[in-house]
C-alpha cells in the first residue's frame, strides 16, 4: 500500500475520531473538530508532531490576539482583517506559519457571539487540541510496516548496483556499446534517485529510531552510486582494449553477488589490493596510449576501493 493511500485512509480516520470526540465533549460545530484534524493530518510521523507542535502554538497565538483586538476595537468583520494581518506576520517570524489557516478559522468563531464569551473562547481552543490531538495519534499509532518498508527499498538499490557494475564488466570485455552502457547507467541512476527519495520519507516515520541503521545502509549504497558512476565517467576514457582490464572486469563480475547486507566489503579490499599487486608486477607501457589506459585502469581500482571502504566504515560503525 503506498503513502498516498496511507495519508487518504488515515484522513478518514481523523474526521470520524475529531468529529465523534468533539460530539462526546459536546463542543459547538463539532464538525470542525473532524476537518481541522483533516487538515493536521501529515504523511510522516516527524512531520506529525512538528506540525502537531506548530498548529498548537499558532492557535494559541490566534486566540489571544484576535481576543485582544476584538475586546480593544470591537467584535466586528473589519477587525478581524486588521487582526489577520499581524498574525499572519508574526506566525512566519516564529515560523509556525503552518497553523494559520485552521487558526484563522477557530478565530473566526469569536465574532459570533458579537462580544466577549469565554465559553466560545474555551471551545474554540478544545476544537484545535481535539484535532491536533487526534492527528497526533494516527500519526504516530497508525501501523506503516516502515521497517519492511526500509528493507525493500535497501534490496532493491543494491540491484540497481548490481545491474551498474554489471554493465562495466560488459564494457571492460568490450561485449556492450557505449550508448547501450549509458543508458543503463541513466536508467539506473533515475531508479536510484527514486528509491532514495521514497526510503528518506519512509524514514520520517522512526521517529523513536535513534540509529536509523537501514537509512545510513541507503546513504552508504549513495556514496558508491557516486563511485559507480565515476566509474563509468573512466570508461569513457578509455581509448584502446588493454589486457588488464579482463582481469579487472573477472574481479567486478564475482564482486557483483558479495552486494548485499553482509560484510563482505573486508574480503573483497584483500582481494583488490592483490589485484593491484599484479597490475604493479606487469611490465611497464610501451607506447603512450597504453599508458593512458593502464592509468585510467588503476584509477578504475583505486574507484572500486572507495567503494568498498565506505561498505566496511559503516559495519565498523554498527558493530563496534
Amino acid at each position: 500500500m503506498n503513502r498516498i493511500l496511507h495519508t487518504i485512509i488515515k484522513m478518514g480516520l481523523a474526521m470520524i475520531i475529531g468529529h465523534g470526540v468533539a460530539e462526546v465533549l459536546q463542543l459547538d460545530q463539532a464538525l470542525a473538530a473532524g476537518i481541522l484534524a483533516v487538515l493536521s493530518i501529515q504523511s510522516t510521523r516527524t512531520d506529525s508532531v512538528i506540525i502537531a507542535f506548530k498548529r498548537l502554538l499558532d492557535a494559541a497565538l490566534a486566540l489571544s490576539l484576535a481576543t485582544l483586538f476584538f475586546l480593544i476595537l470591537g467584535y466586528t468583520p473589519w477587525v478581524f482583517v486588521l487582526f489577520a494581518l499581524p498574525f499572519i506576520a508574526l506566525s512566519f517570524v516564529f515560523k509556525i506559519e503552518a497553523g494559520i489557516v485552521p487558526s484563522l478559522v477557530l478565530a473566526s468563531h469569536l465574532l459570533a457571539p458579537g462580544a466577549f464569551d469565554q465559553s466560545v473562547l474555551i471551545n474554540s481552543g478544545l476544537l484545535m487540541i481535539v484535532a491536533v490531538g487526534v492527528a497526533l495519534g494516527l500519526g504516530l499509532l497508525y501501523p506503516m510496516g516502515t521497517q519492511r518498508i526500509l528493507k525493500y527499498y535497501a534490496d532493491e538499490l543494491d540491484s540497481v548496483i548490481k545491474k551498474a557494475l554489471h554493465s562495466i564488466t560488459d564494457a571492460l570485455r568490450e561485449t556492450i556499446t557505449h550508448e547501450a552502457r549509458h543508458q543503463i547507467l541513466k536508467d539506473a541512476k533515475e531508479t536510484y534517485q527514486t528509491l532514495l527519495d521514497k526510503a528518506s520519507a519512509a524514514d520520517k516515520d522512526l521517529i523513536f529510531d535513534k540509529d536509523h541503521q537501514i537509512m545510513h545502509y541507503l546513504r552508504m549504497r549513495d556514496m558508491q552510486m557516486r563511485r559507480v558512476n565515476r566509474l563509468h565517467k573512466l570508461l569513457d576514457q578509455l581509448t584502446a582494449s588493454h589486457p588488464n582490464a579482463y582481469p579487472l572486469a573477472d574481479y567486478i563480475e564475482q564482486l557483483i553477488p558479495d552486494i548485499g547486507a553482509q560484510d563482505k566489503a573486508t574480503p573483497q579490499l584483500k582481494k583488490l589490493q592483490d589485484l593491484l599487486s599484479d597490475y604493479r608486477k606487469k611490465p611497464l607501457p610501451s607506447s603512450r596510449e597504453a599508458f593512458e589506459t593502464r592509468a585510467v585502469l588503476f584509477q578504475m581500482v583505486f574507484e572500486l576501493e572507495a567503494l568498498l571502504q565506505a561498505k566496511r566504515d559503516y559495519h565498523n560503525q554498527f558493530t563496534a
